[in-house]
């Protein structure tokens, strides 16, 4: 019986921290689309009605799933030469996802 009630407590010490690295790891990437105007002037000349936020949820999305938001979004910082790391990219891709596209 003590080994059930100490596995509970490990299981749920355990899935804590793990929702709290996801939450840093999405407010890096709120701060990092921030920082990158990733929500800017872009974004806004490639929306159908001018406004940039539009893109992520348009009736006809071009991103389908989480590898397609992924790849789309090391396509944005490529092209505009930005010195973002692949965590930082993996960060950003989590802020989106949560914030816009709820991909599983």
């Amino acid at each position: 019986m003590w080994f059930h009630k100490a596995l509970i407590l490990t299981l749920i010490a355990t899935s804590g921290s793990a929702w709290a690295g996801e939450g840093e790891t999405v407010a890096l990437g709120r701060r990092l689309l921030a920082e990158n105007d990733c929500n800017g002037a872009c974004h806004q000349k490639h929306a159908p009605d001018g406004v940039a936020l539009n893109l992520y949820t348009r009736p006809n999305p071009k991103v389908k799933d989480l590898p397609g938001l992924h790849k789309q979004v090391e396509r944005c910082v490529s092209s505009l030469s930005a010195p973002v790391a692949p965590d930082e990219i993996d960060a950003m891709v989590a802020a989106l996802n949560q914030d816009y596209y709820k991909f599983k």
